[in-house]
């Protein structure tokens, strides 16, 4: 998981991959909202952290992936059209 957050974040930095790994750090925010944070109640401020926060990452996190690069993208490889 620290792996997949520490590359993730890099590409969502370099908007390398971006979509990809908005994607796949979405899909472990909701496993986190789900195994972690479920129980902990919903607000951010109560005891253990709850779940809102995780679950505005993951919904962000989607919709970075619905809205593909952006203009100043680094090329992933090859040239582009």
């Amino acid at each position: 998981m620290i792996g997949l957050e520490l590359i993730g974040g890099l590409a969502l930095v370099l908007d390398v991959y971006a979509s990809w790994a908005a994607i796949s750090l979405a899909i472990e925010m909701l496993g986190a909202v789900v195994m972690v944070h479920g129980h902990d109640g919903r607000l951010f401020t109560d005891k253990g952290g709850g779940w809102e926060y995780p679950a505005f990452w993951a919904i962000s996190l989607v919709v970075l992936t619905l809205l593909g690069d952006g203009a100043f993208a680094l090329p992933a490889g090859g040239s582009r059209r």
